[in-house]
């Protein structure tokens, strides 16, 4: 369960890129823009950068805090040589107070697998992933996570 959790929190705890657009993007555009950003960070392994927008204050399901997530992450990148993600963000709810309510389903896995490919072939794991981010000036920053594993029906939706 740990793996899983450890690889759900990857998935999403990266610096968004905006871009150079005169037109600045909206909320829904940057959280969407910074998921995307998230799994080149996951599939290069790099901690640091997927640990930079996770709020201090960081809460799971599991009670794990920031110093634990940092844990199990630095450990999970020394077991895992290969990470490969494929992601579909079911929902984004801006809220007017700088947080965002974010639900993402996930496929992880050790080697590359095809969108295309029906997912009660998938060779890793299925996750839901419920997230809280919170505004801070130009960055959304992670401050709670609720997953659970998915079922390849939880995709079709």
């Amino acid at each position: 369960m740990q793996r899983l959790f450890s690889l759900f929190f990857i998935l999403l705890l990266a610096q968004g890129i905006w871009g150079c657009s005169d037109d600045p993007l909206s909320a829904d555009e940057q959280l969407r823009s910074t998921i995307r950003e998230a799994e080149t960070y996951i599939q290069a392994r790099d901690l640091s950068a997927t640990l930079e927008f996770v709020h201090a204050d960081y809460r799971d399901n599991n009670g794990f805090d920031l110093r634990q997530l940092r844990a199990m992450l630095a450990g999970y990148f020394l077991r895992h040589k290969s990470i490969h993600i494929l992601t579909t963000i079911d929902n984004i709810e801006v809220q007017e107070n700088g947080q965002a309510q974010v639900l993402i389903y996930a496929g992880l896995a050790g080697s590359p697998q095809d969108r295309e490919r029906s997912l009660s072939q998938w060779r890793g794991d299925l996750l839901r992933l419920e997230l809280t981010f919170l505004q801070q000036d130009d960055d959304w920053l992670v401050s709670e996570a609720d997953w659970r594993r998915a079922m390849p029906q939880d995709f079709m939706h």
